[in-house]
């Protein structure tokens, strides 16, 4: 019988966080499901927070140990930085998500979803536990200090929790724009309470920089050299300068930036997320813009390890966090690699349950409903006509 450990960030997602630490409360922990349900945002006597690390400590001698964290990508980083300093018994535990965030691109690409659905408990638990288990790579930034221009409100090292990755690595526009959304709501938190509010924001910057275009000239202060998979170093500066990178993106999953594809398979290029090889993408500003529309960047190489140097203060971002960086070189190579549940998106439910069998009837009422809208003409916000009435 397999244990579940639910890991529940209550400060993410708004008032999800409180309702499933109560949801899977009532399940886990019972004699049916063993297991435990932690809210690791708690707070401490001496103000931090009760964190990850204690409740894995606790279960580490335990055998068919699955987690489900239920939080953001960064909670999921947090948790997976945790994992690796116990020294489990038994292999390391698989890990599930349930998205709390706002990109959750880690959880969209091993199919959990992009946003927390009022899903019952019992048929997530069952989605964990006829899950896949398969490896996850994780990178390293190694961080040096690089003569250049300074700016003073960039910062001269990277935060040692941002120093491993387990989706992306960016500079450039994107981690600029990503920067403005940070620093406008740390001013403005009330305002940046609405997801689609959010992405109204990344839209109008996005359109803003099409005509500033802020970061034409990244290339001038940026050198690229990449390790390829057979163990040639190639210097990719020209090739990114040719095509007028404003962002250089160093990707490690299907998914960026809210669930968008901005590399498109190319003939003898397979990406995996567990195959020591980070792909590489060039964007410009209008690639960027397109992006959540189908649009792409373009595809530079796969590299087993990265070189860069910057001469000037440049934004990054290492997993959605985005910062101001002072001139630097970065080598990014390979850190480790964890174990990640990747969900059968065939499973079904094989019991019955009234809970469950509520929730199906209502998804088959919304996609009729909306079925019923699109065949109409209806706007969403337009009652469906009743039985007969034209």
């Amino acid at each position: 019988m397999k244990t579940f450990l639910v890991l529940v960030n209550t400060r993410s997602g708004g008032q999800d966080g409180p309702h499933l630490l109560n949801r899977f409360s009532e399940v886990v922990g019972s004699s049916e499901v063993p297991g435990e349900v932690i809210n690791i945002t708690e707070g401490t006597d001496d103000g931090g927070v009760v964190g990850p690390g204690p409740i894995l400590h606790k279960y580490k001698d335990t055998a068919d140990l699955r987690i489900l964290v239920c939080g953001g990508d960064g909670t999921v980083g947090w948790v997976l930085s945790e994992l690796e300093q116990i020294q489990f018994k038994y292999r390391p535990p698989p890990l599930a998500i349930i998205p709390m965030g706002t990109g959750n691109d880690l959880s969209r690409s091993f199919y959990w979803g992009g946003r927390y659905k009022d899903k019952p408990v019992r048929k997530v638990l069952y989605d964990v536990t006829e899950a896949e288990v398969v490896e996850l790579d994780r990178w390293k930034l190694d961080f040096q200090g690089n003569e250049g221009e300074k700016h003073d409100r960039a910062i001269d090292q990277i935060p040692k929790q941002n120093c491993v990755f387990n989706n992306y690595f960016s500079l450039g526009i994107d981690a600029h724009i990503a920067l403005q959304f940070h620093n406008a709501r740390n001013a403005n938190q009330d305002k940046f309470t609405s997801r689609t509010r959010n992405l109204l924001f990344y839209g109008l910057e996005g359109g803003k920089d099409l005509l500033i275009q802020k970061w034409k000239y990244l290339m001038e202060h940026v050198t690229v050299r990449c390790t390829l998979q057979d163990g040639r170093k190639v210097d990719i500066t020209k090739k990114l300068k040719d095509y007028g990178a404003h962002s250089i993106l160093f990707l490690n999953i299907k998914n960026y930036s809210g669930g968008t594809r901005p590399w498109k398979q190319k003939a003898g290029y397979n990406a995996s997320p567990n195959d020591g090889l980070i792909e590489v993408i060039a964007l410009d500003n209008i690639d960027l813009a397109l992006l959540h529309i189908g649009g792409s960047g373009v595809f530079v190489c796969q590299a087993s390890e990265v070189e860069l140097s910057t001469t000037r203060a440049v934004p990054m971002q290492v997993d959605g966090e985005p910062m101001l960086v002072n001139p630097c070189c970065i080598r990014v190579n390979l850190h480790n690699k964890v174990q990640i549940l990747d969900k059968n998106k065939s499973s079904t439910y094989p019991y019955r349950d009234p809970e469950i069998d509520e929730w199906a009837a209502r998804k088959i009422q919304s996609s009729f409903k909306q079925y019923r809208r699109q065949k109409t003409g209806l706007s969403p916000r337009e009652p469906s006509p009743a039985p007969g009435v034209t």
